[in-house]
Order: structure tokens, then C-alpha cells, then sequence
């Protein structure tokens, strides 16, 4: 018997946000009857969440529309949208561009999806009618041109939407032992490069016994791996005057094995409780990523970062003394406006100071409607690229030293996957965030999702090899 189920496909750009908002749209499309397909060619709703934080995604994207213009082609009915935060900024001109694309709506606008659907759907279906009575006209090369030219359905959320309707509680997780669990968006800092607060919106937190409940649920449904999310973590406030370091203390408190992780922590709003709760902590894992941005001052001013160098080594001082074998990340950019090469020095011996475990690296990339595009002197994009090529040698040469003299270490941590290279070898993801690759010990066994204690044996410039030792 033919399946009759309607089928959608999402394509996700960007980072463990989009991932997330992706699982929450996958459940509220499963709600309503959708069957998920790996396959395009297959989906009668094709939906890309976007990212616009820089340029190269959002290139990504619009790539992605013109492709999808030949699965339009053969099958008319096929619903096309673009959600996330590329629509949010862009949609005037994802209008313009893509004519053919049915649906846009931005982060907030999830909620909406179930009358956006409706209200798509009804307009397909009239533009299936027009198509039909071209078609009864015979002239297949005429059609072909038209089905082109002819509009989407053109259905757009409501992009000044507070979010306050978005379905939580109907998440269709990729994982079956990682989960990702939002506890805020939205972002209040305006950093003068970034798009995130234009859009995503101002910050919103969700209600602290909500999230305490979620996380509750998630560890006795089996989850191993719970990362709490937001743009910035920091400045959670669960309504009550509740703050992040109390959320991570009450989650820690929960019975059960799994390990906790956070993702972004802002300089300005780390606290020395917060930093204390995570020394005492079972389940909190010992890995902070930190975004410094840029070592000298006088350009943390310009990107509006609200904190100075000195203060950022005077945090990175109190983590490494109160937390036992932290681990370390970071943000840099490289060649923000009016960035002398005194400057960037003082983000190289940043650098080299603190001896981040890995960082991510970039050039500055110039965004639309950010503040930084009023800021005179704007660095030639070749020495934004010569600097950067500095930064990864210094980092790979750091994390190379780091991941060396791990050797001979045991560490916990969860099986993630099947490693890239090796049907025989496992990925597995330390306790303290480090990424081993390890032989199976045993053939026929399923160890994905498993926890394991592996020991250090070599370290790489990206990976680290070991022996499980314990299963």
C-alpha cells in the first residue's frame, strides 16, 4: 500500500542553535502528520534554516535555492522554504531574488509553522490549477518557462514575533543520547560586528523549573549528553532571579549518569560563582569555550565587547586555578576595523598565553546592518587573511603540544560515532571535551552512545589515538 504521508527534508547551516530550532521544527512538521526524508527529490516540504553570522553560509544558502529550482521543475507541488536567521535579515530579498520560494519565516516564527503550512499549502494548490491549464495548452517548452516565472506561494511568518509560542515540548531529536536543550534566546550585547540581536531578537530566557523538568525527563529517557544552549548562557535569568550558576547546581543535583555541557559563555558575564559551581560539580563537563575576540583593548572597545583584556586574563586565571583540568576554547577574529599590527599582536600573545585546547579562527567578515560597517578604517581583506594564516599555525602548534603530552592519560567519555577514516575505529568525546579515535575493543557490539574509558596514546594536531580500556 502506497504511503501517503506528506515528506519533509531540512538543511541546516550554522551552529548548535540552528541544530536545535532544525530538531523543534522536524517535531512540530511530525505533529502534523510529516514523515522525515533524507532524500530532496522525495520531500514535499524542502526547508533550509540558515545562518547569517558570516558571509559564507549565507552564500551556502542561496546556492542551495538555486538548486532546488530544478526539483520545482519536476515536481511543482513541492513546497520551498527558507527559515532561520538568513530569513529573518534577508527575506526582502530572498523575495526578490527567489521568486519561486513558498515560505519564509525567521527563529521566531516556529511557532506559526502549523498556519504557515495551511495557508502554503491552499496557495500551491491554486498555482497547481494555473499549471494545469497550461499544460492543457500543449506547449511543454511555454510551460517550463512559466512554471519559472511563476511566483511561490508567498507565505511569510511574522518576523517582529516575540517567540514566546515556540513548541519545545515537541523536539524530534537527531540523537538518541545527545540533546540539545535551549534555555535562552536572543542576545542583548549588540556587539558591533554581529547580526545575532537584529536577528534573533533581544534575550529571552525560559523558566527555570521548565528547563529543570526537561533536563529531568531527558536523563531518565536514556540521554547521556544534555548541552544547554543560548547566545549567551551567562546572562540567563529564570524570572525569579534565578541565574545560570543556579540552573547548572540544581541540573548537577539530578540522579543519574550523564555529563552537562554549555554553549556560549560571554567574558563579561562569567561569574565567580558560576566558576565555583563548575569545580564541585559531577555532571558539569570541566570545558568552558570563551570567545575573546581580539587581545587588545582598544579594538574589544570597538567591537563593543564591554570588557577589557586585562579582565579576560584575570578570568582565564580563576578557571585555571579553581577547575582541575579544565579545558579551554575560544573565539578570534582576525582584522576587525582600525586593527594595527600592535594590535594583533596583542591577540598572538593572547594566544600564546593562555594556550587555548582549540579555538575557532576568523577573518573579520563585513555584515549588513551591524554597527562595524561605520567604523572608518577597514583593514585590506589580504591582511585580514595573512593574519589569520598566523593564528592557525600558533594554534595548531598549541593544540599540537597540548594533544602530545596527553599521551598515557585515561579519560571517560561517550562513544559518538563511527570514526570518519575506520569502519573498525570509534569517535569518541572526552568528559573534558577532547575528541579520541580509538580501535573497537570487540566486533558485533553497538557502542555508540556508550560511556567509555579510553587511554591516550598519541595526540595529533585535530584528534587524539587511544585504546579503550574500559566498557
Amino acid at each position: 500500500m502506497k504511503d501517503n504521508k506528506k515528506k519533509f527534508h531540512i538543511i541546516t547551516f550554522g551552529c548548535q542553535m540552528n541544530v536545535a530550532d532544525s530538531e523543534m521544527i522536524a517535531g512540530a512538521l511530525m505533529k502534523l502528520g510529516y514523515e522525515k526524508t533524507d532524500s530532496k527529490s522525495e520531500a514535499d516540504l524542502v526547508l533550509i534554516n540558515t545562518c547569517a553570522v558570516r558571509t559564507k553560509p549565507e552564500a551556502k544558502v542561496y546556492s542551495h535555492l538555486g538548486d532546488l529550482i530544478k526539483l520545482k521543475d519536476v515536481n511543482p507541488s513541492l513546497i520551498v522554504g527558507i527559515c532561520g536567521c538568513v530569513a529573518q535579515k534577508e527575506r526582502e530579498n530572498i523575495i526578490k531574488r527567489f521568486p519561486y520560494v513558498d515560505l519564509v519565516f525567521g527563529p521566531k516564527s516556529i511557532g506559526e509553522l502549523p498556519r504557515l503550512l495551511e495557508l502554503a499549502d491552499k496557495a500551491v494548490a491554486k498555482k497547481l490549477k494555473i499549471l494545469s491549464e497550461m499544460k492543457s495548452q500543449g506547449n511543454e517548452k511555454a510551460n517550463l518557462k512559466m512554471r519559472r516565472k511563476l511566483k511561490g506561494a508567498r507565505i511569510y511568518g511574522d518576523f517582529e514575533n516575540t517567540g514566546d509560542n515556540l513548541p519545545e515540548k515537541d523536539v524530534a531529536r537527531e540523537s538518541s543520547f545527545k540533546a540539545y536543550v535551549t534555555i535562552m534566546r536572543g542576545c542583548n550585547n549588540f556587539c558591533s560586528y554581529c547580526v545575532v540581536p537584529y536577528t534573533r531578537g533581544r534575550e529571552q530566557s525560559r523558566p527555570f523549573d521548565v528547563i529543570l523538568s526537561e533536563v529531568r525527563q531527558l536523563v531518565e529517557s536514556g540521554y547521556k549528553e544534555i548541552t544547554l544552549l543560548g547566545q549567551n548562557v551567562n546572562s540567563y535569568n529564570g524570572g525569579g532571579g534565578e541565574t545560570f550558576a543556579d540552573l547548572l547546581e540544581k541540573i548537577d543535583a539530578i540522579e543519574g549518569r550523564f555529563y552537562v555541557r554549555f554553549m556560549t559563555s560571554h567574558p563579561k558575564d562569567l561569574s565567580d560563582r558560576l566558576i565555583d559551581v563548575m569545580a564541585s560539580a559531577r555532571h558539569v563537563a570541566p570545558h568552558i569555550h570563551l570567545p575573546f575576540q581580539s587581545g587588545s583593548t582598544r579594538i574589544l572597545e570597538l567591537m563593543n565587547r564591554k570588557y577589557t583584556r586585562e579582565h579576560y586574563l584575570g578570568l582565564i586565571d580563576k578557571i585555571k586555578s579553581r577547575i582541575p583540568g579544565v579545558t579551554l576554547t575560544t573565539d578570534v577574529i582576525a582584522g576587525f576595523a582600525q586593527e594595527t599590527e600592535e594590535d594583533f599582536n596583542d591577540t598572538v600573545s593572547l594566544l600564546n598565553f593562555v594556550r587555548f585546547d582549540s579555538a575557532f579562527l576568523f577573518f573579520y567578515s563585513e555584515r549588513e546592518g551591524t554597527a562595524a560597517l561605520s567604523i572608518p578604517g577597514a583593514v585590506p581583506l589580504e591582511t585580514r587573511l595573512e593574519r589569520l594564516e598566523r593564528l592557525v599555525k600558533i594554534q595548531m602548534d598549541i593544540t599540537f603540544d597540548i594533544n602530545r603530552s596527553m599521551a598515557g592519560e585515561i579519560h571517560e567519555g561517550i562513544v559518538e560515532a563511527p570514526a570518519p577514516k575506520s569502519k573498525k575505529e570509534l569517535s569518541i568525546r572526552t568528559f573534558d571535551n577532547h575528541v579520541v579515535i580509538a580501535r573497537a575493543p570487540a566486533a558485533g557490539i553497538d557502542f555508540i552512545g556508550s560511556f567509555v574509558k579510553v587511554k591516550i596514546t598519541e595526540g595529533f594536531n585535530f584528534v587524539l589515538k587511544g585504546d579503550i580500556i574500559e566498557y
